[in-house]
């Protein structure tokens, strides 16, 4: 993108990969806990080299140019017809439309591939900064989902989550030539 470079993750990205997911302010609204040491950030890199070998999910470490260390993640889970995506980004970079970038460039590319035909996002209620990224990167408000998942880092009961949403049309009918 012309800010941001996406790259697979690599084993040597652990101490970059800690230092936006130990942070309680940026992992508060997640759906995973928050990383209390390096090994954990060592075993999400494990988990990200095993998804992209099993096919079941694909994570993107976000840089800034020319630093190859890692800012932030952007990952994106096949599902039957579509693809579940998701993002995190370190709090120095927030409020610099490097969210907004990644996913339009993830959304962008989704879009182009003739066999998605639904690209989706869930984000907690109160994330209204992430809810407006997802409408940034052409995805619509479809429905509150109550009740929809609990985030670890506020306790265990479940929480309200916002769906958002791009659907593929139909395809328009082909004209026959005569």
């Amino acid at each position: 993108t012309p800010w941001l470079r996406l790259r697979r993750p690599r084993p040597d990205d652990a101490e970059a990969v800690f230092a936006y997911a130990s942070d309680p302010a940026v992992t508060r609204l997640m759906d995973w806990p928050t990383h209390e040491t390096v090994e954990t950030s060592r075993q999400f890199l494990d988990f990200c080299a095993k998804g992209w070998a099993s096919g079941r999910e694909f994570t993107w470490l976000l840089t800034l140019p020319p630093s190859d260390r890692a800012v932030g993640a952007i990952a994106c889970r096949p599902k039957d017809e579509g693809v579940e995506f998701g993002y995190v980004l370190h709090r120095d970079a927030h409020g610099r439309g490097l969210a907004t970038e990644a996913s339009r460039a993830l959304v962008g590319w989704l879009k182009s591939r003739r066999r998605v035909s639904r690209v989706e996002a869930t984000c907690d209620v109160e994330n209204a900064a992430s809810a407006r990224v997802l409408e940034k990167a052409g995805l619509a408000r479809e429905r509150l989902l109550p009740a929809y998942g609990a985030r670890p880092n506020l306790g265990s009961s479940p929480r309200d989550a916002l769906l958002y949403a791009w659907v593929r049309g139909p395809e328009p009918p082909r004209r026959v030539r005569r």
